[in-house]
């Protein structure tokens, strides 16, 4: 055989062993990715936990201030109030950026096994094609509802914002409208933490899926 056929041949043989050899790469990465998540989703659910059961607490103090018509009690709560929702909208501009950056993630991810399973073939490969492109879904799904908390936050912290002139005049129509405003935002809260817990549970099965690729890959 000619040198230049004999160099083609060997070219052309390459990409298999080289898939080969990047899928456990890849599923030790992502096994690796999953563990910290599921680390950042542990401690961000504590968080959240206890922040919720705090800001209940705000918000019934409010509640409270303005039904007994203890206006100084009022402002003192109301600062923390408002405090709080500025701390829970930035940390939600954090969760958003984190979820879309895991979106891109998984968008990688479920590309390279696609080319993969085109070029081998393999009904193991597109299986797991697969069931990346279910957990891009997840992970898209992931972002947009996590965005939409963020502007929910944004939205209800201007509401409140615009409010305070009218509430430091003691106006009882504006002081109603912001405890109403508290309440909103503590659903978006709670909505908050639950859809954290809900990722962490997504998380651990992705870590199981990982797994048991690795196993196949081992044998």
């Amino acid at each position: 055989m000619p040198r230049l056929d004999t160099v083609m041949v060997l070219l052309l043989a390459m990409p298999a062993p080289s898939f080969a050899t990047a899928q456990p790469v890849r599923n030790t990465a992502e096994r690796i990715s999953d563990r910290r998540q599921i680390a950042l989703d542990r401690t961000w659910a504590e968080r959240d936990a206890r922040e919720v059961q705090e800001f209940q607490r705000l918000t019934n103090a409010l509640k409270d201030a303005y039904r007994d018509r203890m206006n100084a009690r009022y402002s003192e709560v109301n600062e923390c109030v408002l405090q709080a929702m500025s701390r829970e909208t930035e940390q939600a501009e954090v969760k958003t950026a984190q979820a879309a950056r895991e979106a891109r993630m998984s968008r990688r991810e479920w590309r390279d096994e696609r080319m993969e399973a085109n070029v081998t073939g393999s009904a193991r490969d597109r299986l797991e094609a697969a069931d990346d492109r279910h957990d891009l879904r997840d992970d898209r799904r992931d972002r947009d509802t996590a965005a939409l908390r963020h502007d929910d936050m944004v939205r209800i912290g201007t509401e409140a914002g615009a409010l305070q002139n009218d509430i430091a005049r003691g106006n009882r129509s504006a002081m109603r409208r912001n405890v109403s405003l508290a309440e909103d935002f503590l659903g978006v809260m709670q909505r908050d933490l639950a859809a954290t817990q809900a990722e962490r549970a997504e998380d651990r099965a992705e870590l199981r899926e990982d797994r048991r690729e690795s196993r196949t890959d081992r044998r």
